[in-house]
């Protein structure tokens, strides 16, 4: 009897032992912290998450609605660089373990990337801005490989978001012209710079001359360019988006209809300035003429 007793007492034992282990084991799952569950716009290719003492883990990441593996066994809680195609929605979850002990699952998050519209039958390049994280597609003209997208590095007190709001970032920054006139190897990332007024011309010229090279130019589609007649079909790649301007007052105008991006190239008919590239939505041509300093347009970034 006494021997009966004492078996159950032990199986109760071990029960209530492997409980109290499964406990100890449990953890709160990992939340999402960069980007936001649900986040929109993402352009910064780096994924985090918050951490569970003691654990690695595995990282599932993809468009799959059930994300594949994507790494394992990471010993912080934070992955980067992540290249982020354009036009996606994203989604990742976190598994952290002690060894091989599950010991917490996140759920699946998501989080949509900038909305911009590449041609799908060209090749593309990509890049990430050591200075911020921000992943950027290229593409070549000409024999150059230029930025596909709009920089958007935010220089203190010379760059600004349309209407001083986030959610415009699509279009890059504004920079004004004044900023050109300081370092302007600090504005684009490392091993690349701004383009000179000849090297657009280049440009163009590969896509059929600065009188007609706008549909070549322009993001086809009817998202972010104000209808018109004009055609846009993005054929040279550069997907021009139309990111409008900022004056001296200040004040923002031009969005939708107008593409502003600066040039290298001073010029001698305003002080302190220098030449810029346009494009309009009504027009075919793209125009180039002195820029304000005190005005603030758009930059692409050429490849040294």
């Amino acid at each position: 009897m006494n021997g009966k007793v004492g078996k159950r007492g032990m199986a109760v034992a071990f029960v209530l032992t492997v409980a109290a282990l499964g406990t100890a084991l449990a953890a709160t799952p990992p939340a999402a912290l960069q980007p936001a569950d649900g986040a929109v716009d993402v352009n910064v290719g780096v994924l985090r998450w918050t951490e569970v003492p003691g654990c690695v883990y595995d990282l599932r990441f993809g468009t799959e609605a059930a994300p594949p593996l994507y790494r394992t066994g990471l010993a912080t809680a934070l992955e980067k660089p992540v290249i982020l195609e354009l036009d996606r929605t994203y989604r990742w979850q976190v598994v952290a373990r002690r060894d091989t002990v599950v010991v917490a699952t996140s759920p699946v998050f998501s989080f949509a990337t900038l909305p911009i519209a590449l041609l799908p039958s060209l090749a593309y390049g990509h890049f990430v801005d050591a200075r911020d994280d921000k992943v950027y597609w290229t593409v070549t003209v000409g024999g150059r490989e230029w930025m596909a997208q709009n920089l958007d590095h935010e220089l203190p007190g010379a760059s600004w978001y349309y209407d001083d709001d986030p959610r415009w970032k699509v279009y890059g920054r504004l920079y004004a012209g004044r900023a050109l006139a300081g370092d302007q190897a600090a504005i684009c990332p490392a091993g690349w710079r701004i383009p000179t007024r000849s090297e657009w011309a280049e440009l163009l010229d590969a896509l059929g001359g600065a009188k007609v090279a706008g549909p070549a130019c322009k993001e086809a589609g009817p998202a972010h360019w104000r209808r018109s007649d004009a055609v846009r079909l993005n054929t040279g790649g550069l997907t021009v988006l139309p990111g409008g301007s900022r004056d001296r007052k200040p004040s923002f105008s031009n969005l939708g209809k107008y593409a502003f991006f600066w040039t290298a190239t001073p010029s001698p008919e305003i002080p302190g300035s220098y030449y810029q590239i346009d494009f309009g939505f009504m027009r075919d041509a793209v125009n180039g003429s002195p820029g304000d300093g005190d005005w603030s347009y758009a930059i692409r970034c050429v490849r040294d």
